[in-house]
């Protein structure tokens, strides 16, 4: 690659000139010696191949191409004088890009709200936002292709760091048929017989674990079917009366909007009350992007 014909100190010089009118001027202004200047601007005119000042005793004047230059220069000196602002901002975490990774059974808005404060205190840090199950989003984390992951607080891996979110109430979904249909709290007790509709995401494999807990003691064992889809998308299947299927409360005005009138929702509670899924927030603590870092630190200070 050839050398520019320039550098950023003649192009500071020559600013300098044509703002103080002179080479003296611009060597008090940039605390340089006179001949320093002049050395510069000579240099870079003959590089050039062309007059950029006019010389006199009572200072200099830029030529008809010379405040074409200026002008340039200008343009150049900005640019670069933002982009080092930008680069330290950046160095400190107060400019650049957050990507957070979302377990699917998370509603988005639930995350908007709890990152708000800080996204209002940082407007230059931009967040980009992903999702798929717990596991893959742990597996993405810890390879570095995303910064933080929003999942179930279920199996982390210990060298994780974790800041507690939210706990979401489970609800029982159930066909309008069913014989508890009508009933606003029912018991584990009371699900005994029925088929529990599985989907194949991480909230899925949490209700999973819970249905066998909560039923080990009543010498049935559960009947749970799994099926390849989502479960925010098993709901579908219980208007259909395949079976029930638990939900996290947060979804309910999201189902209700679109299943409201075929199914029906019931709290389950037993002697510890009802069940919840709690939810966390996690990332590497050697990670070693700048926003990623001051975000880890917003979410430090509200560790309970």
């Amino acid at each position: 690659m050839r050398r520019p014909p320039f550098d950023l100190w003649q192009l500071l010089c020559v600013r300098a000139i044509a703002e103080h009118g002179s080479i003296h001027g611009a060597a008090r202004f940039l605390n340089t010696r006179q001949s320093a200047v002049s050395r510069s601007l000579h240099n870079l005119e003959e590089r050039l191949d062309v007059r950029l000042f006019t010389r006199s005793p009572v200072g200099a004047a830029p030529t008809a191409f010379g405040q074409e230059f200026i002008r340039w220069s200008q343009t150049i000196l900005d640019n670069v004088a933002g982009m080092n602002a930008r680069a330290r901002r950046t160095g400190k975490g107060e400019n650049g890009q957050i990507s957070i990774g979302i377990q699917t059974c998370v509603l988005p808005g639930k995350l908007s709200a709890f990152t708000a404060e800080f996204r209002a205190t940082h407007p230059d840090i931009v967040f980009r936002y992903s999702e798929g199950t717990g596991k893959r989003l742990l597996r993405r984390l810890q390879r570095g292709q995303i910064d933080f992951a929003v999942v179930t607080r279920r199996n982390l891996v210990p060298a994780l760091r974790v800041t507690p979110l939210w706990s979401d109430r489970i609800v029982a979904a159930l066909p309008i048929s069913h014989p508890l249909a009508n009933q606003r709290e029912i018991s584990w007790s009371d699900l005994r017989h029925d088929i529990f509709l599985i989907g194949r995401d991480n909230a899925g494999q949490d209700f999973e674990e819970l249905v066998r807990r909560k039923l080990d003691g009543t010498n049935i064992r559960p009947r749970i079917r799994h099926h390849d889809i989502g479960s925010n998308r098993v709901v579908a299947l219980v208007q259909n009366k395949e079976g029930i299927a638990l939900l996290p409360a947060s979804w309910l005005p999201l189902i209700r909007n679109q299943h409201g009138h075929d199914i029906a929702i019931t709290e389950i509670r037993d002697a510890n009350g009802s069940s919840h899924l709690e939810f966390g927030i996690v990332w590497r603590p050697d990670n070693e992007n700048p926003c990623a870092r001051s975000f880890a630190r917003y979410l430090e200070a509200r560790r309970p």
